[in-house]
């Protein structure tokens, strides 16, 4: 199914972005319905990391979003303390810690004190929770080709555009956050 702005034209894909104004109502309703669209997308990606490795032992070990985010995080960045892993991932370190410990008694993480500092523990991915991270990022690779191949359909100018876009929507969320007395 075509997006409704779009349009085959002489140049292969052309949207009628300059032609129609959508009234701000509308595409409030366009982006609630993206962000929703996007959030079940994500919200089925640990099925998706369980299917590409379902053969292996590993394939149950992962239980949602915020490990694999764990899992990446110290596969990316070993050996890596919780107080780092709780600033890149956007956790607090007593949520870490409650992760790190799953990891650990699932044999996909390991901990340990490295000799220059006895006090701080760092983590290490196992064999197993290196294999989930290859294949997370695999998973992560198609997906960013994939996104690649959606976004060479338009132009330099459109691409521009969606970047100034969405850095202005995320300051303006940044400035104005929703707090629950809003709802009323």
């Amino acid at each position: 199914m075509r997006h409704p702005l779009y349009r085959q034209g002489a140049n292969a894909m052309e949207t009628s972005v300059y032609r129609h104004h959508a009234a701000p109502g509308e595409l409030y309703g366009q982006i609630l319905d993206f962000l929703h669209r996007y959030e079940s997308h994500r919200q089925t990606e640990p099925s998706r990391l369980r299917a590409m490795i379902q053969d292996e032992e590993t394939g149950s070990r992962v239980g949602n979003l915020t490990v694999v985010n764990a899992i990446q995080c110290i596969g990316r960045h070993e050996p890596i303390n919780g107080t780092t892993i709780a600033e890149k991932i956007g956790l607090s370190r007593a949520g870490v810690t409650k992760i790190g410990t799953r990891l650990v008694s699932e044999g996909l993480v390991k901990r340990e004190r490295m000799r220059h500092n006895r006090k701080e523990i760092y983590y290490r991915l196992t064999p197993e929770g290196r294999e989930v991270f290859e294949t997370h990022s695999r998973l992560l690779e198609n997906e960013e080709e994939r996104f690649r191949v959606f976004l060479g359909a338009y132009s330099g100018e459109q691409l521009a555009f969606v970047g100034e876009f969405l850095r202005h929507a995320g300051a303006e969320f940044e400035r104005q956050p929703f707090t629950a007395g809003q709802a009323r």
